[in-house]
């Protein structure tokens, strides 16, 4: 399973598990984690739906917690300020169905069947941001320490970064979005992240 979709998967749901909930009831971000995590597991372990059906229910749900704007925004870094209105639009939609058809199979096929472990610890700078940490353990006994970076709207937190095992995702794309504009520039990069021509983020 492809750490990054699988923690992407996740994202709204991986910060807390079950048995760890009780101990860390006192932040907001955790307490939104509870309360979502039943429904998205409920969805990857339905039997009645097919792998089409799981995926688009989750994202659909996820939309809500993932800031594809903001993430969009970090993964390219200093030339996002020369993009027009509408090329932040088209390149925020080509990034975020490229990362689902890359990855979302495989993450979807471990997902049921992680654990999910809340660290004690947590970063709270005391105003609108805040870092969780997890620990996602795979099937096959592989382990993962994740960092969701989040940030709170109204009574909503929204995940804008995620570092699995001290790696951004953010950093990892924007090596490769400067590359591509400095080759093709803002449309020529767009074209190509919607035909989904970038390399997999192996690394995450």
């Amino acid at each position: 399973m492809n750490k990054l979709m699988a923690v992407l998967l996740a994202a709204p749901v991986a910060l807390v598990s079950p048995y760890a909930a009780a101990q860390t009831q006192q932040h907001p971000a955790q307490v939104q984690a509870q309360q979502n995590i039943d429904t998205v597991l409920k969805v990857a372990r339905n039997g009645g739906l097919s792998e089409q059906q799981k995926i688009r229910q989750i994202e659909r749900y996820a939309d809500g917690f993932l800031d594809y704007q903001r993430i969009s925004a970090l993964a390219v870094g200093l030339p996002w300020r020369e993009f027009s209105a509408k090329q932040k639009t088209d390149f925020i939609a080509a990034f975020k169905e490229m990362m689902i058809s890359m990855y979302a199979r495989s993450a979807l096929m471990g997902a049921a069947d992680a654990q999910v472990r809340l660290l004690p610890k947590i970063t709270d700078n005391g105003s609108s941001k805040v870092d969780v940490f997890s620990e996602i353990r795979t099937k096959n006994g592989k382990k993962y320490e994740v960092a969701y970076q989040l940030y709170k709207v109204g009574p909503v937190y929204k995940v804008y970064n995620i570092r699995v095992d001290g790696v951004s995702l953010v950093t990892v794309y924007r090596n490769q979005f400067n590359e591509l504009i400095k080759q093709k520039g803002i449309d020529g990069a767009i074209a190509t992240v919607r035909a989904k021509g970038l390399k997999k983020a192996e690394s995450l």
